[in-house]
């Protein structure tokens, strides 16, 4: 009928409703859109979250305002219609960037050029680009064959190219910072996102790391790059054209560097972006600028970051930007530093104080927040890392040696209330009791107390386990009351063999124990503390420590507030299921059965877990750290509050769950005004030269002494110190070596140090047990107990007999032994030699070792010698990443560029450690200058006039 009346309703487009009013005669046909495909659901969530992370970064870099200070590039492509190419417009740069065949990009600069606010602001029109791209193809515009990858920014500094491949980080940084991303086929979609090559690695920090990380770091990324592989790098110039030339570079990649702002341009931004009430003093400061253009405020004025420092100080009174005229400044580096102590004052201005709060936002004290800023930033150099993360605080010296005496004194307040409360109840129940008296009662509550102990540890042990943290590591959480996205959230983070181990450690005592009182009268009370505190603590504790199912990237505070809502919901859930467990001996046993026995006992076990639960968490590490560091005067009370105050004062950024400093510029001013020396080498005051008087006698050598301006060398300085001690001076070592060889024979005893984590675990987890119950003395000897255990476990390896080590090299092959077995490989085999860790079936052994890595395809070495990632161990050496000198020289005689010479890091920052400034090589020079103090001797080694070389005596 409906055909014959001539009557289609057609409806094309995008309704949430359709609704057909009147009869419907024949069919009704529905097309609907094909089902979003899950690895592209899964990169639009990524885009939406890494968009609102920077642009909220931006914001409070003071970079998100209408006209913003325009950054002048230069970029050099790799074909020749892109040869090369100037702008200020990032829109140009994606464009050029998604059209080349490798999408690689490195970003250059000088400190503070704004290397890091170009990579940002890629990051956030890729991001555009990107969703943009997704939509059109999902409204079927179709789009480019080639999808616009998902820009994902992160800092060089975690990843450990010996331990771990570059797809295997990124995908597990991914995973840490966005855990709540959709699943693909059950599972976290960020492996799948990288092996497809949705994610575009915006990678930061590359000169912030030491020199012989940085070459490793971009040999790994270029071997990694496919043919779609994308990638953005950025490093100070003269950090990676140092690396380039000696053949470290990414392959294929497009180059752009940042050029100094001009003068016009600072000034006009100046201008522009200032307050009225100091614009009349910038428009003098800047008349006098531009009649010296070469003077040292001008030159400083050329970097994005100067301008920002002094536009921010300058923003308000009584700061005045004629005091940039007042002052003398000898250089540009004197007027860079002037502009850097601006900034504290700036961004904490004295106001008065808020009389509700302790420390109410933007009302810290300017002199003692750069002497809090001062610390955290000389801690970060001293820790050689820009990551300022709030759980490592308690790995500070300070902390440490607090650790064990607030250990016994919360185990001793813990005690007296164990004890008193104990005291009261079995006080209480004697008379009333059928069988005993006061003994039987204290008795059956300490041993509830014991055994919620002995629950929270094998709970936090087994969840430890289960996901697989590394240790001290936090994580975001999921929402605990949503048990069943929680609990496939927990399953999607583990592996078969750690649910299995975890599960052991549960399963495996409970069993045993099951076992044991089979037999007894009354099972009851048994098979409810099982239930209870073997199958659902279990899942009850998995769900508490799952991954967060959020899809934005997690912050300081958020990671921080998850570890605190853990530990506290575990203490109202977990806990009390383990205090029921123990409660039912009291409720079901006929000697005391009773309401008041089995709740008194319930109330001891849940104490118990609740102790152990809380004392292992790292909210409570993170709180003791806060305490001492705050009572030193180091930090304030309120940290996180002052951190998050500094991050929108733009001191700080966030990136995933910790803070950096904005500019690793202005983390080294700190530090160096708390007397730490900066990362990089700090500036000297540098002294006229006056050539050294004539000696008409050489003065005796003096023996090498690391005391060097009357400071006492500490033990680890003389530990190293002993490391760099020539292979052949060590005891049981005999070395032989020529123009053609170079043979080592010698004898090492196994010394273990690997265990030592474990012991210590064992012996705190001993130390909580014992105290809390009151028993110190079973305390003090569990814990000499496990420190004697461990120290027994290197005796036992030192007396074993020697291991017998070899290790002769010449210019044909390396031929190596350890033990029984012994390898040799040509050097055409051999693609790499290195001092690593050596890693012995996937366990650190804290030991340093050289390695060889040989050519894929080529002959392997035996099975004992396997470290990790292709590496085998070639001869043990020491803790330290250090090699003795005559073993080094060897190596670099008869491996050439296979080489890979470590940098001691501790040389340069202690001022007890020897520094040896060699010059070899056919040169001339009119003279050689050392500049600051010279310990030691000095030996010159004139030429012969005949050509021939003459050792350091002669002449």
């Amino acid at each position: 009928m409906a055909d014959e009346l001539g009557i289609h309703n057609v409806m094309r487009g995008t309704a949430e409703y359709v609704l057909q009013i009147g009869h419907v005669h024949g069919d009704v046909t529905v097309h609907l859109p094909p089902a979003a495909d899950p690895v592209e659901r899964a990169a639009s969530a990524l885009a939406r979250s890494i968009r609102a992370q920077w642009a909220a970064e931006l914001n409070a870099w003071d970079l998100a305002t209408a006209e913003p200070l325009a950054v002048r590039w230069t970029a050099h492509w790799p074909t020749a219609r892109h040869a090369a190419a100037h702008g200020d417009r990032i829109a140009t740069v994606v464009d050029d960037f998604l059209r080349l065949r490798h999408r690689r990009l490195v970003v250059l600069g000088g400190p503070g050029a704004g290397k890091s606010t170009l990579a940002v602001l890629l990051t956030l029109e890729l991001t555009d680009r990107c969703l943009s791209a997704q939509r059109a193809r999902h409204d079927g515009e179709g789009g480019d064959t080639r999808p616009v990858p998902v820009p994902v920014v992160l800092t060089l500094e975690s990843w450990d190219p010996h331990h771990e491949h570059f797809h295997v980080w990124l995908a597990r940084r991914i995973t840490e910072e966005h855990p709540g991303l959709p699943p693909v086929d059950g599972r976290h979609p960020a492996a799948r996102l990288v092996q497809e090559r949705r994610v575009l690695p915006v990678l930061d920090g590359l000169d912030e790391l030491p020199e012989h990380r940085r070459s490793l770091v971009v040999r790994e990324i270029d071997r990694a790059l496919g043919e779609q592989d994308a990638v953005v790098l950025t490093s100070r110039t003269r950090e990676y054209r140092t690396g380039e030339e000696a053949g470290d570079a990414i392959a294929h990649a497009a180059v752009m560097e940042a050029q100094p702002v001009g003068l016009p341009e600072a000034t006009a931004y100046l201008l522009r972006s200032a307050a009225p009430q100091v614009r009349r003093n910038w428009k003098l400061l800047l008349d006098a600028v531009d009649r010296e253009p070469d003077g040292p405020i001008a030159r400083a004025l050329t970097s994005p970051l100067m301008i920002w420092l002094a536009r921010r100080g300058f923003a308000a009174p009584p700061a005045d930007p004629l005091d940039l005229l007042r002052l003398p400044f000898p250089s540009r580096e004197a007027a860079e530093s002037h502009l850097l102590d601006l900034i504290i004052p700036a961004v904490f201005p004295r106001q008065p104080h808020a009389p509700d709060r302790l420390h109410a936002p933007q009302q810290w004290d300017a002199r003692r927040a750069g002497h809090w800023l001062g610390y955290l930033a000389g801690r970060l150099t001293a820790r050689r890392t820009t990551e300022l993360a709030w759980w490592d605080l308690h790995r500070t010296a300070l902390v440490r040696a607090t650790m064990l005496p607030a250990l016994l004194l919360v185990c001793l307040m813990l005690s007296k209330v164990v004890s008193a409360g104990v005291g009261w109840f079995a006080a209480g129940q004697a008379d009333r009791s059928r069988f005993g008296g006061e003994w039987l009662h204290a008795w059956g509550l300490e041993l509830a107390l014991s055994g919620g102990l002995l629950h929270g540890m094998a709970l936090w042990i087994a969840v430890d386990v289960w996901f697989g943290f590394k240790r001290g590591q936090p994580r975001r959480r999921a929402n605990p009351f949503r048990i069943g996205a929680a609990l496939r959230s927990a399953g999607r983070a583990t592996s078969v063999g750690r649910a299995l181990k975890a599960s052991a450690v549960i399963v495996v005592p409970a069993t045993l124990f099951t076992l044991l009182v089979s037999g007894t009268y009354d099972p009851r009370p048994y098979v409810v503390m099982i239930v209870c505190s073997t199958v659902l603590a279990p899942l009850l504790m998995a769900t508490l420590a799952a991954p967060s199912d959020t899809e934005d990237a997690s912050t300081p505070d958020e990671v921080l507030a998850s570890e605190r809502t853990a530990a506290w919901l575990s203490v109202c859930t977990v806990a009390v299921l383990i205090g029921i467990g123990q409660g039912a001996h009291g409720w079901y046993r006929p000697s005391e059965g009773s309401f008041e026995a089995g709740l008194a006992r319930a109330v001891a076990g849940w104490f118990g877990a609740s102790v152990m639960l809380l004392l292992m968490s790292l909210w409570s590490r993170w709180l003791l750290a806060k305490g001492c560091l705050a009572l030193a005067g180091r930090v304030p009370w309120s940290l996180m509050e002052f951190l998050r105050d500094a991050h929108h004062g733009g001191l700080l950024q966030r990136s995933g769950g910790v803070y950096r400093f904005r500019h690793l510029r202005l983390q080294e001013h700190l530090a160096a005004k708390t007397g730490r020396p900066a990362p990089r080498a700090p500036r000297q005051q540098h002294t006229p030269w006056q050539p050294p008087a004539p000696r008409t006698h050489p003065a005796p050598a003096a023996p090498p002494s690391p005391v060097v301006a009357g400071v006492a060398p500490t033990f680890r300085d003389a530990l190293a110190e002993a490391e760099r001690a020539p292979l052949s001076s060590l005891k049981h070592w005999s070395v032989h070596t020529d123009e053609h060889m170079f043979r080592a024979e010698g004898r090492a005893r196994r010394i273990a140090l690997g265990h030592w984590p474990v012991v210590m675990f064992f012996a705190v987890m001993t130390v909580i047990r014992s105290a809390v119950n009151g028993n110190w003395l079973p305390a003090l000897v569990g814990l000499l107990f496990w420190c004697f255990f461990g120290t027994l476990i290197m005796v036992v390896a030192w007396l074993l007999p020697p291991q017998r080590q070899e290790l002769c090299m010449t210019t044909e092959y390396i031929e190596f032994r350890v033990g029984r077995g012994r390898t040799r490989l040509a050097w055409a085999d051999v693609r790499d030699v290195a001092v690593r860790k050596f890693i012995r079936r996937k366990r650190d052994t804290k030991l340093y070792a050289l390695h060889v890595r040989p050519h894929p395809g080529a002959p392997q070495p035996a099975r004992s010698f396997r470290s990790s990632d292709g590496w085998f161990m070639v001869l043990p050496l020491s803790t330290r990443e250090v090699v003795p000198p005559d073993l080094a020289a060897a190596l670099r005689r008869f491996a050439g560029a296979r080489w890979r010479p470590p940098v001691d890091i501790a040389t340069p920052q202690s001022p007890h450690a020897t520094v040896r400034n060699e010059i070899s090589g056919q040169a001339h020079a009119g003279g050689v200058i050392q500049a600051g103090f010279v310990h030691g001797d000095i030996t010159s080694g004139r030429p012969d006039p005949r050509g021939a070389g003459r050792g350091p005596g002669d002449g």
